[in-house]
């Protein structure tokens, strides 16, 4: 039996973190794969958008298709409905906490979810959505035992944040000897370089916390962090590296019987580095247990459980559903600022008409005000965007 075709669409490419490549690879163990990355093509209208990845779904023989969900760019519910109705389309999710009242009703046009968080994904499942957790950073082919020699106590990799900063200052305060890199650094800049510290290290140090942001949409803003689940974890346990994280509820969801430490402030993340760096055979006994567990969300086994979600899923038949003002505002000033950002004056100006002018399927209330809204971003940036049109002929 031939594999299925997937179609990934992505917003754009990263250069940072590879979460396109993160999703493409996992794939790849079960499904043959395509990519599509909507930035290489906002020269078009989002209208036309849609219909060249309404070709690639038709002559690629797509059966299922996966959108980038969170951050706003130009995937919204409109957009995903339009894709073609024959194929299982879905979301796939890594910030869901900040970004789940957006992600919510973009979910109404899909048929399932997926999110890097258990608990997100339970929490789509409260509306009905069917969902499933998919973690992200667990591509045993890179992440393994490369039996490197354990050279450094403690390593944290990631950006270095204000309160990551002050767990690690401590932990070297308190004559522990920490490890820190970042993805700009030239020893940890790509996956594969990682994977090998990781391998040389005896603990991972992950934090959970995050920022919440101020987005007037999300109605958790007024509390100013939250504890996330991070890919770092699953990253130290496929290398068979010990990892020790601050608090996460998710993680009570994955390591049902104390296969992975936790410490909840400064002192007890100490207490727990000691602990293990003065006991080689306990360090070595709780490693094993973490990295026999961990193993069980690797690539080439997850993609089994993925694959029998989707084989259970239906292409169902959509609700009708309003989408509220708030939320097309956030799309409409997206399509407009990314050809702005770009200086595309012509997809510009068709996207304005499109989104003030051909709205035919929405009602008179939202007629009148995806009208006046469109125009007030239009004459926003529409200064600026001559202006650089000006500059970019005089370089010239």
């Amino acid at each position: 039996m031939s594999a299925k075709n997937v179609l990934f669409i992505f917003k754009d490419r990263k250069s940072v973190t590879l979460n396109n490549d993160f999703w493409s690879e996992k794939f790849k163990n079960k499904y043959k794969v395509t990519q599509f990355f909507i930035n290489d093509f906002l020269y078009f209208t989002n209208k036309k958008i849609i219909s060249e990845i309404n070709k690639l779904i038709s002559s690629n023989d797509i059966e299922i298709v996966l959108l980038e969900g969170d951050h706003a760019h130009i995937i919204d519910y409109d957009f995903i409905k339009a894709l073609n109705n024959k194929t299982k389309k879905g979301i796939f999710l890594g910030d869901d906490m900040v970004w789940h009242n957006l992600n919510a009703i973009s979910a109404q046009s899909c048929d399932f979810v997926f999110s890097s968080c258990p608990l997100s994904a339970l929490k789509f499942q409260e509306i009905g959505t069917n969902s499933f957790f998919v973690p992200i950073e667990s591509d045993g082919k890179i992440l393994k035992d490369y039996k490197l020699e354990k050279i450094y106590d403690v390593l944290h990799f990631g950006r270095e944040k204000t309160i990551r900063s002050n767990y690690i200052d401590y932990l070297k305060n308190n004559n522990i000897k920490v490890k820190s890199v970042s993805p700009y650094d030239n020893e940890a800049d790509t996956f594969e370089k990682l994977a090998r510290l990781i391998n040389q290290s005896k603990i991972i140090l992950n934090f959970s916390e995050s920022t919440n942001g101020t987005r007037k949409f999300n109605q958790l803003r007024i509390f100013k962090k939250f504890y996330q689940l991070k890919g770092r974890i699953q990253m130290a346990g496929l290398a068979n590296s010990l990892c020790i994280s601050q608090y996460s509820p998710s993680i009570n969801l994955m390591y049902k019987n104390n296969e992975l430490p936790v410490f909840n402030n400064k002192e007890e993340c100490l207490e727990k580095v000691k602990l293990y760096l003065n006991d080689k055979n306990l360090l070595k006994k709780t490693t094993e247990k973490f990295h026999e567990k961990t193993l069980e969300y690797e690539d080439g086994r997850y993609i089994e459980k993925i694959g029998t979600f989707l084989d259970n899923i239906s292409i169902k038949e959509k609700e009708l559903f309003t989408t509220p003002i708030w939320y097309n505002q956030i799309f409409i000033n997206q399509s407009l600022r990314l050809r702005f950002k770009r200086v595309l004056m012509k997809a510009f100006l068709q996207e304005f008409i499109n989104n003030a002018f051909n709205l035919k399927d929405k009602n008179i209330f939202t007629q009148f005000h995806q009208f006046i809204f469109s125009t007030t971003i239009f004459l926003r940036y529409l200064p600026l965007l001559l202006l650089k049109l000006i500059l970019r002929i005089f370089k010239k």
